[in-house]
C-alpha cells in the first residue's frame, strides 16, 4: 500500500542496479496475459513480461529476478481467501470503461494512468453503474429456497447466468475435478455399508 504521503514507484532495484519501469496500467494488463500463456518457456515468459516495462531490457540472465521485482511491487502479497473470482479485465473491459468514464471523467483508451492508480479507482468505484451492479450479481449469494422467494431465487439465478465469468482453462480443470470428486463422494455415499467396508471405506 502506498501511503498519502509517498509517491508511486516508477522502477525496481535489482543487485544494485536500478531499472526504470514504465508501470502505465495497460502494460500491467499486457503482463497479467502474459502470465496466463503456456506455451512459452517460463525464462522467456519472464523476460517477455519484463520487457511490457522496460522495452529496451536485453538481460536475459537477470530477467527472472528483475520480473520477480516488478510482482513485488505491483502486487501487494495478500492471504488466499478461496472465494470465487468476480471480474475479469478482459470480459469486463467495456464496463470498466463505461465506469470510468461515468464515474471519473477519465477515458481509458487515451488518459494515462499508473497501475496504482488504476486499482484504486477501480476499488473505488461507487455503486450506480453497470459495473459495480454486474460485480454485486456475481458477489450476491442464493438465498435458500422457502414457499416466498421462489420468484427471487429464479430472478437471481437467471441474472447469474447472464452475468457469469468465462471460465479459465485451469478453472475449467479444477472444476471439473471438483465435480468427480463430488459425484464420487455422493456414489460413495449410496452403497451399502457392507461393499464400502469391502473396499476399506
Amino acid at each position: 500500500m502506498i501511503r498519502l504521503y509517498e509517491m508511486p514507484p516508477d522502477g525496481v532495484t535489482v543487485n544494485g542496479r536500478f531499472f526504470k519501469c514504465d508501470f502505465d496500467f495497460r502494460n500491467v494488463l499486457k503482463m497479467l496475459d502474459l502470465m496466463q500463456r503456456e506455451d512459452i518457456f517460463p525464462d522467456a515468459r519472464d523476460f517477455l513480461c519484463v520487457r511490457c516495462f522496460i522495452s529496451h531490457f536485453k538481460a536475459h540472465k537477470t530477467a527472472s529476478e528483475v520480473y520477480r521485482a516488478i510482482c513485488d511491487v505491483l502486487f501487494e502479497k495478500t492471504p488466499e481467501t478461496g472465494g470465487e473470482r468476480l471480474t475479469s479485465f478482459e470480459q469486463d473491459a467495456p464496463l470498466i470503461r463505461a465506469a470510468f468514464r461515468q464515474v471519473y471523467r477519465i477515458d481509458l483508451f487515451r488518459d494515462r494512468l499508473t497501475w496504482f492508480e488504476f486499482k484504486e479507482l477501480l476499488h473505488g468505484l461507487p455503486e450506480g453503474n453497470r459495473y459495480e451492479d454486474v460485480v454485486g450479481i456475481r458477489a450476491r449469494p442464493l438465498p435458500a429456497p422457502t414457499k416466498y422467494n421462489a420468484k427471487e431465487r429464479e430472478w437471481l439465478l437467471q441474472a447469474k447466468q447472464r452475468v457469469a465469468l468465462h471460465l479459465t482453462e485451469q478453472e475449467a480443470a479444477k472444476k471439473y475435478d471438483s465435480d468427480v470428486s463430488k459425484i464420487f463422494a455422493g456414489l460413495l455415499g449410496m452403497m451399502p455399508k457392507e461393499v464400502k467396508e469391502e473396499n476399506g471405506e
